[in-house]
């Protein structure tokens, strides 16, 4: 469930009124590594990955933020509000974006909106531990079955080199377990 749809026309209202709305260009960088950023963000619509460059230079994805959520980028910044990762709009991409401290303050106005501010925190923790899920199987195919539930949705949506890194498999290995897979389904 979207943590939106437990709101009221007019908490929502309250929310939207100390926010900013930004609209992205597919592949437009969010937040860079190690830039101040002190901004809480909910995606109106779009998708948006977290992600880090390796020593090699290569991008590993961290997380995927789907329409309707609030992106809690708290988790991922320095006490200094440092972003520790990189975010990039997947496509066309509209936010509304909030001073972390003003929606803090809001949050923690009212009882209901209290709670919506935890709700946000339990869904990161929640992405984190699937996140590791993930990486703790072994098998790619495990590894790739995890991703789907975890994000039913993005399959078709987005680059299949931005879930390879994800699940911290290469795109050829990803394209051989889905084609496994295929065939599975194909035999039964």
């Amino acid at each position: 469930m979207k943590i939106i749809n437990s709101l009221n026309e007019d908490e929502w209202v309250s929310i939207k009124n100390i926010g900013t709305i930004f609209h992205l260009k597919k592949d437009q960088i969010i937040f860079r590594k190690g830039e101040h950023n002190d901004k809480e963000v909910f995606l109106v619509n779009g998708i948006v990955r977290g992600f880090i460059i390796d020593e090699n230079g290569s991008e590993k994805s961290t997380s995927f933020f789907e329409e309707g959520e609030f992106m809690s980028t708290h988790s991922f910044r320095t006490q200094k509000s440092v972003s520790i990762y990189n975010y990039q709009a997947l496509c066309r991409t509209k936010l509304l974006v909030f001073d972390s401290k003003e929606l803090k303050d809001l949050l923690s106005g009212t009882k209901k909106l209290h709670e919506i501010g935890k709700a946000i925190k339990e869904r990161e923790m929640t992405r984190l531990m699937n996140r590791d899920d993930c990486l703790m199987q072994v098998k790619a195919l495990d590894k790739y079955q995890k991703f789907i539930t975890f994000y039913p949705n993005l399959e078709r949506q987005i680059s299949q080199r931005y879930i390879a890194s994800y699940l911290g498999i290469t795109p050829v290995s990803l394209s051989r377990v889905k084609k496994s897979l295929l065939s599975q389904t194909d035999n039964n």
